[in-house]
C-alpha cells in the first residue's frame, strides 16, 4: 500500500464549514502513520500558528495551505440580481512550499481580505497570482473549482486552456485534484431564476476522467485528496448543524445547502489507497508533494518598531526613566522613598526585558490619543498593577494606592512579551490607528511596520 498524507484539510478555522479541531486531526494523522497534513481553511490563515505548534508537538511536518476564493476581478463588488450578473468565485487550492511561499500566501490572504472582500468572503483573482506565485504549490483543487466547473458547464477546451495558463506559472508545481465523495453523481452549477437547480448529468467521477485526460495529455501529475471537514464520518450529523447555522437554514428544509454524503471526513490511508486503488500513483504523489515541503516554523523573535528618541537621550531605558520620574511628580508630588523603590525596581525589570521600546510607543499613541480629544480608558487587566504605565500616562490606575502586583504584569522570573489592553472610544479608536501606522509603519524612519492590538471601549 503506498503512503497517503492529507493535502485538502478544513478545521474549526473554516468558519461556520470546516469542524475539524486541529488537534483531535492531528492524533489522527499521527496515529495513523501520515508523516504530515496539510491545513487549507477557506479564504484566510488564522489556524496557522496553532497548527504548527500541534504539528510539531506529534513530529508532523506542517503544510500550510489556504483554499481561495478565486473571482475575475477582486475589486468588483456590485452584482446585479436584475441582469443575472453574479460574482462567480471558484475554489482554489495553495500550499506553501518553503518560507518564501509562506510570505506570498500570506499576502495573497490579507489582500483577499484588504482588497476583495465582499459579502462575507475574502477574494483574490489571476493578478495576485502571478504576482505572488513563487513557492507555492497549486492544484485544480475540488469540484467547486474553475477548471472541474467549465468540464460540468461542457466547456472542455476552456478548461483545457485554463490549465495552461496555470501550467506556465507553476510548472512542476502544479498538480490535477482527484476526489471521489459518495453523493455527486448528477452535480449542478447554480440555480436558476426561479431558484431551481441546473443539473449537468455529470458525476464527480465525470470530472475526474476528464481531468485524468487533461493530465496525461499535459503531462501532469496526479494526486488525490478527500475534501475534509471533520474528523471521523460519525461527525457529519453536527457538522451538518454547523451548515445550518451558516446559511441561516432548517435542517428540514431539503432545498437547504448541505453535503452529499457523510465522506467528508478525515480518512485513514487504508481508506485512502483503497478509495484509488485504481490511480496508485495520486496516492504516492501526496507524499512527493510533502517532500517538496521545506518544515516552516512560525516563532519568530519579537520585533518592535523604531521608537525615534530625543537627541539629549542615549538609549530607551534613559528615556523611559526620564518621562516615568516626571510624571512620577505629576502623579504624586513628592516621590517617597517607597515611590522611588517601586519605579526603580520596575523599570529594572523592563530594561532586563528588553521592553523599554514598548512602553514608550504605548505612551506615545495613548498621549496622542487625549490630544486628539479621543477618549482613552483608565486601565484594566495586569498592566494596571504597573506604575512606570501610570506615571508615564499609559493607565490611569494607580497601583502603588491598590497595591496592586507588578510581577502580575511582567515577572522578572518568566519574561514575556507584556500585554497592554487600552479602550479607545468608538469614534476615534481610527484616528490612533492611522496615527500608529503613518508614524511607526513602512513610511516611517525606522523602517518596521507596525501593529497595533486594542479593544473597543
Amino acid at each position: 500500500m503506498p503512503e497517503f498524507l492529507h493535502l485538502h484539510c478544513h478545521t474549526q478555522y473554516s468558519l461556520l464549514d470546516g469542524a475539524a479541531e486541529i488537534g483531535t486531526m492531528m492524533d489522527k494523522a499521527a496515529a495513523d502513520g501520515q508523516k504530515g497534513v496539510a491545513l487549507t481553511d477557506h479564504g484566510n490563515m488564522f489556524g496557522a500558528f496553532k497548527y504548527v505548534a500541534e504539528a510539531e508537538r506529534r513530529n508532523l511536518k506542517p503544510i500550510i495551505g489556504c483554499e481561495f476564493y478565486l473571482v475575475e476581478d477582486r475589486h468588483k463588488k456590485a452584482f446585479s440580481r436584475a441582469t443575472g450578473e453574479r460574482d462567480k468565485r471558484y475554489h482554489q487550492l495553495m500550499l506553501a512550499k518553503n518560507a518564501t511561499g509562506y510570505e506570498n500566501l500570506s499576502k495573497l490572504c490579507s489582500l483577499g481580505f484588504i482588497e476583495g472582500l465582499y459579502s462575507k468572503f475574502p477574494r483574490i483573482d489571476k493578478e495576485l497570482v502571478e504576482k505572488y506565485h513563487e513557492g507555492l504549490v497549486v492544484t485544480s483543487c475540488c469540484i467547486g473549482a474553475i477548471i472541474p466547473q467549465l468540464i460540468l458547464q461542457g466547456k472542455d477546451e476552456e478548461a483545457e486552456k485554463e490549465l495552461k495558463w496555470w501550467l506556465n506559472i507553476f510548472g512542476e508545481d502544479y498538480y490535477i485534484e482527484l476526489q471521489r465523495h459518495r453523493g455527486l453523481e448528477n452535480i449542478d452549477i447554480g440555480k436558476d431564476r426561479n431558484g431551481n437547480p441546473i443539473h449537468t448529468g455529470m458525476s464527480q467521477e465525470d470530472v475526474n476522467q476528464k481531468l485524468l485526460i487533461l493530465a496525461k495529455k499535459h503531462n501532469v501529475k496526479v494526486i488525490c485528496t478527500n475534501d475534509s471537514h471533520y474528523v471521523e464520518e460519525e461527525d457529519w450529523a453536527p457538522h451538518d448543524i454547523l451548515l445550518c447555522i451558516n446559511t441561516n437554514s432548517l435542517l428540514a428544509d431539503d432545498k437547504r445547502f448541505k453535503f452529499s454524503s457523510s465522506d467528508f471526513y478525515f480518512k485513514t490511508q487504508q481508506e485512502m489507497s483503497l478509495l484509488f486503488k485504481d490511480h496508485p500513483e495520486a496516492v504516492a504523489n501526496t507524499i512527493e508533494v510533502y517532500d517538496k515541503i521545506d518544515k516552516l516554523t512560525l516563532a519568530r523573535d519579537i520585533l518592535l518598531p523604531n521608537f525615534p528618541m530625543p537627541e539629549q537621550f542615549k538609549t530607551q531605558d534613559d528615556y523611559l526613566r526620564h518621562l516615568t520620574y516626571e510624571g512620577a511628580k505629576k502623579r504624586y508630588g513628592t516621590i517617597t522613598p517607597e515611590i522611588s523603590e517601586r519605579l526603580d525596581f520596575e523599570l529594572k525589570v523592563i530594561e532586563n526585558s528588553g521592553y523599554p521600546g514598548y512602553f514608550l510607543i504605548v505612551q506615545d499613541f495613548t498621549t496622542t490619543a487625549r490630544d486628539m480629544n479621543v477618549s482613552v480608558g483608565p486601565g484594566r487587566g495586569s498592566a494596571a498593577g504597573s506604575a512606570v504605565a501610570y506615571c508615564i500616562g499609559i493607565t490611569n490606575v494607580d497601583p502603588i494606592k491598590y497595591d496592586l502586583l507588578f510581577e502580575r504584569f511582567l515577572n522578572p522570573e518568566r519574561i514575556s512579551m507584556p500585554d497592554i489592553d487600552i479602550d479607545f472610544d468608538d469614534e476615534g479608536r481610527q484616528k490612533v490607528i492611522d496615527y500608529v501606522i503613518d508614524k511607526y509603519g513602512p513610511t516611517s524612519k525606522g523602517g518596521s511596520d507596525c501593529y497595533l492590538w486594542y479593544y473597543g471601549g
